[in-house]
């Protein structure tokens, strides 16, 4: 699911602002501090500014935009003297002398006026927005009518939820995925389809899309970035280990039994040379919880399913998705190669940090682009990595996983106009540049994430393979409806009993099921199937 969508902020939120887009120079799209063309200020613990400086002052900036007067012009060099002198004027009357005496009084000029100002509310820390900072530097210059509060929330799914319920949502937002479905057919937020037209925006054909952009038939989101589950695995460690690199002797198209031969030679128990051993696998949440973003790909990659769109339920019951999840299960009890819950902790703990992957401890561990600027700037020249394919089951292809953000107009907002432009900023060629220069999760935008000078150039040398599954369609999404968190939640408890061995793994998938498709609520509409049938 979208990066906002899984409670706590994940691992690699907080970026530091520095490119991983290589290259010599800067680009008018990589991080720095927001000067020039804008600034950020904090205006309260959670709140920042966006204020337009252009020339050498803000006041020069405002007079330009409100079409003040021009200096005025330095006096000319006298006009050389005639030969002969002109004749002498005639002496004033009395009434030419009071009206020369009395000037007439001057009309004072308009009033400069205020730029529109607007809010737009966030999860991005500042680490993030600073990586943003070009782009907002050309919007301030290119809009400077515009002022652009940005207000970051690390609880922004609860805040919106307030703000929604009593008709005071900010202007625009980066949307929570798992209410969009409510607040779409509730109308809270902006249909922007004429908007669209006016503007020419194709959004299928111009955008990758997760299927919550476009609801009822209407489009009510710009898309901003979206994400690819691939692993990320260092290259270092299989070498140390003996082990065989899975691009060199598999193409990256390989089988859950070449996962687990490689797993097994790479996971050591602690030793001399390292306190903590090394494993062969960690996932986010442990291993145990959320099926649609963390597990979901392993089930779709042995020819499973987890949800039906037109039917609107959870498909936990297929026999391929139990199958994975068994799998993943052994990984963890029987073969021991993947980080468990207690495993993850003592490791965390052992390393001083929250992700062993960076400290060399761990040969693979999935990534969805969240983390590709963090591992660029913690992992340095320490060892070599790169990204590859899940495994796939016995007769089966690697199916992706994908979710994205998007960014929604509020319909009740005073400054529409002034919102839209700045949330189509956000899925503009500047803003997504910025995030291909940053590598900050891939741009929506396709062109942005085709780029091969940015976001597609190395390190790490096989970052295609997250576009690929968006290009062919082969992926699958999350499954949204009214209660979508709450249907993982006791999805979550089930798979914690089945890790824990207190129940079988079919049990816990069949009641997983179960409890999940009794919280599935919807309203008139489904989210838009966008992507393939099995190839």
């Amino acid at each position: 699911m979208s990066e906002a969508s899984s409670g706590p902020t994940p691992v690699g939120a907080g970026l530091d602002a520095k490119s991983s887009g290589g290259g010599t120079g800067r680009s008018k799209y990589q991080s720095g501090a927001m000067g020039g063309g804008v600034s950020v200020s904090r205006l309260t613990r959670r709140t920042w500014h966006m204020v337009a400086v252009a020339g050498a002052s803000a006041a020069g900036m405002i007079l330009a935009a409100c079409g003040g007067d021009a200096p005025a012009a330095a006096p000319t060099a006298a006009a050389k003297a005639e030969p002969t002198k002109a004749p002498a004027a005639p002496a004033p009357t009395a009434a030419q002398a009071a009206a020369t005496a009395a000037p007439a009084p001057t009309v004072a000029p308009a009033a400069a006026k205020a730029p529109v100002e607007i809010t737009y509310q966030t999860f991005f820390p500042q680490q993030r927005l600073d990586l943003l900072a070009g782009s907002f530097k050309i919007f301030a210059e290119k809009n400077p009518s515009i002022k652009a509060n940005v207000v970051f929330d690390a609880d922004h799914r609860a805040k919106l939820a307030t703000q929604m319920a009593a008709d005071s949502a900010p202007d625009t937002f980066i949307h929570d995925v798992w209410s969009a479905a409510k607040y779409y057919e509730a109308g809270g937020i902006l249909d922007l389809t004429s908007r669209f037209a006016v503007d020419k925006i194709d959004l299928a054909r111009d955008y990758s899309l997760i299927g919550i952009e476009q609801w009822c038939g209407k489009s009510y989101a710009v898309p901003f970035y979206v994400t690819s589950m691939l692993l990320a695995y260092n290259k270092d460690l299989l070498k140390k280990f003996g082990a065989p690199d899975p691009w060199e002797k598999w193409n990256g198209q390989w089988t859950w039994d070449d996962f687990l031969s490689v797993a097994k030679q790479v996971t050591k128990a602690p030793g001399a040379d390292s306190p903590t051993g090394s494993w062969g696998l960690v996932m986010d949440g442990n291993g145990i919880d959320n099926i649609d973003r963390n597990l979901q790909v392993w089930m779709t990659s042995n020819g499973g399913e987890t949800y039906d769109v037109p039917n609107m339920k959870y498909t936990l019951d297929d026999p391929k998705s139990i199958e994975a999840m068994d799998f993943l299960v052994k990984l963890i009890n029987e073969q021991k190669v993947m980080a468990g819950p207690d495993d993850w902790k003592k490791l965390t703990d052992t390393l001083g940090t929250a992700d062993p992957f960076a400290a060399g401890a761990v040969a693979f561990r999935q990534e969805s682009t969240g983390r590709l600027s963090v591992y660029s700037q913690q992992v340095g020249d320490k060892f070599e990595w790169d990204v590859v394919p899940f495994p796939s089951g016995k007769g089966s292809k690697f199916i992706g996983h994908s979710d994205a953000d998007v960014t929604n107009v509020a319909a009740k907002g005073k400054n529409l106009d002034a919102a839209y432009t700045f949330a189509k900023f956000l899925g503009g060629e500047e803003t997504q540049g910025a995030l291909a220069q940053n590598k900050l999760l891939i741009p929506a935008l396709k062109k942005a994430a085709d780029d091969t000078a940015t976001f597609l150039k190395p390190p790490p040398k096989h970052l295609q393979a997250f576009v690929e599954p968006l290009r062919s369609g082969q992926f699958r999404t999350s499954f949204y409806h009214y209660n979508g968190l709450e249907a993982l939640r006791v999805q979550n408890e089930q798979l914690k009993r089945a890790v824990m061995k207190e129940t079988t793994v079919k049990e816990a998938m069949l009641e997983a099921n179960r409890a999940a498709n009794a919280q599935v609520k919807f309203g008139s509409c489904r989210q838009t199937v966008t992507w393939k049938a099995r190839g």
